[in-house]
């Protein structure tokens, strides 16, 4: 499949979060960042395949980093072992719908 073909805008990842409850939203951040703003309902992943491969068989991952060359590099190494996944082109910079911030001590326990 094409690296092009993996790529989603903004309004692609939001269409497609509201359209299927299966999409996972990976933000592959440092934890900080992640907690100063996020996309509604991600969850904050390291950089790390096998980590990664642990999502739901059937679920559609889609990979923000700071700019899209890593969640791109990850989308292609996913596609590699038959998950569908797809990063956002610009990366988290160029999202402009609105980041959620957590507090930084919650970050990574589930709450919300």
């Amino acid at each position: 499949m094409s690296s092009e073909l993996l790529g989603l805008t903004e309004f692609q990842l939001l269409d497609m979060s509201k359209k299927y409850d299966s999409v996972v939203i990976c933000d592959l951040r440092k934890k900080e960042d992640f907690a100063k703003g996020h996309i509604k309902n991600s969850i904050m992943v390291e950089f790390d395949e096998e980590k990664l491969l642990d999502v739901p068989k059937n679920s559609k991952v889609i990979l923000v980093s700071y700019d899209e060359e890593q969640s791109k590099q990850m989308a292609t190494a996913l596609r590699a072992r038959n998950i569908e996944a797809y990063y956002l082109i610009g990366g988290i910079s160029g999202f402009t719908s609105g980041l959620y911030c957590t507090n930084i001590f919650y970050v990574g326990t589930g709450y919300p």
